[in-house]
């Protein structure tokens, strides 16, 4: 999940959808590589296992 895409500067933060606490990275200026190697973009609709569409964890219940 990108949460935070900031087309005026050369930064791109990807929370990825597992368990960790602070599962991210910034792909900075390497968008058209993530893609490249397989990086895609979900529907909307897209159910995460383990985030919310905030980037935040689910609660463990």
């Amino acid at each position: 999940m990108v949460i935070d895409l900031k087309e005026h500067e050369n930064s791109t933060i990807i929370r990825w959808d597992t368990p960790k606490e602070n599962d991210f990275e910034d792909w900075c200026s390497m968008w058209f590589s993530f893609i490249q190697i397989g990086g895609e973009i979900v529907d909307q609709n897209y159910q995460f296992r383990y985030i919310n569409d905030d980037g935040s964890l689910k609660d463990r219940i």
